[in-house]
């Protein structure tokens, strides 16, 4: 029942978030926070369980990056590359908790090839610096990815269970933002990457409880 108490005030900051803070545009202040808001509920949840420890710490300083990204989304006509920036750095701080370690290579190197493929089915539509600046996002993805499995065949329990699918959940959602963006539309795109975003971040948390 542990997770309820995150879960349950994690449902109603998602709708708050969507009962107030739609349409976004044009953006103020009270947007900001309801749209940041889910994430940060997650990082008091993860906090209040787990008291500072070295794992926690690292989960919320990477929600908390995540939370500075979907502000800057918030205003992307100026700041959507200190959003990708923000994002990414989240998804580093991600790795760093599920632990840093040149274990399961093999496993790497797959999610690797499977990233690659993905890569360039999207890269057609990606013009200028935009498309190298995309190839280094997707390394801390892949990193996310390969270390929670990794801890995951480690382990085999909830927590890591958590990392895992909240890893491959959060790089889904970037795969169909990437489509939409830069490939072709993608039909209720805004309701498949908002639901895999906050289903990602919410497993995420849970792999601290």
């Amino acid at each position: 029942m542990t997770f309820l108490k995150l879960v349950l005030p994690f449902a109603l900051a998602l709708l708050v978030r969507y009962e107030y803070g739609l349409p976004e545009d044009p953006p103020d202040q009270l947007k900001g926070l309801l749209k940041c808001l889910p994430i940060l509920v997650l990082i008091a949840g993860v906090l209040e369980n787990q008291h500072g420890n070295d794992f926690s710490l690292r989960l919320s300083a990477g929600l908390g990056f995540a939370a500075a990204g979907d502000l800057c989304q918030l205003y992307k006509g100026q700041h959507f590359i200190h959003g990708t920036i923000c994002f990414g750095i989240a998804y580093c701080l991600y790795t760093a908790a599920f632990g840093l370690r040149g274990d399961n290579l093999s496993l790497g190197c797959l999610i690797c090839l499977v990233a690659i493929s993905i890569y360039y089915i999207v890269s057609p539509g990606i013009k200028g610096l935009t498309r190298p600046a995309a190839f280094v996002y997707t390394l801390p993805i892949l990193a996310m990815i390969w270390r929670s499995t990794a801890w995951w065949r480690g382990s085999r329990h909830n927590s890591s269970s958590c990392a895992m699918f909240g890893a491959i959940t959060l790089a889904l959602s970037d795969v169909v933002l990437s489509n939409h963006l830069f490939q072709f539309p993608v039909p209720h795109s805004n309701f498949l990457v908002s639901s895999s975003y906050y289903t990602g971040q919410l497993l995420i948390a849970m792999s601290a409880f």
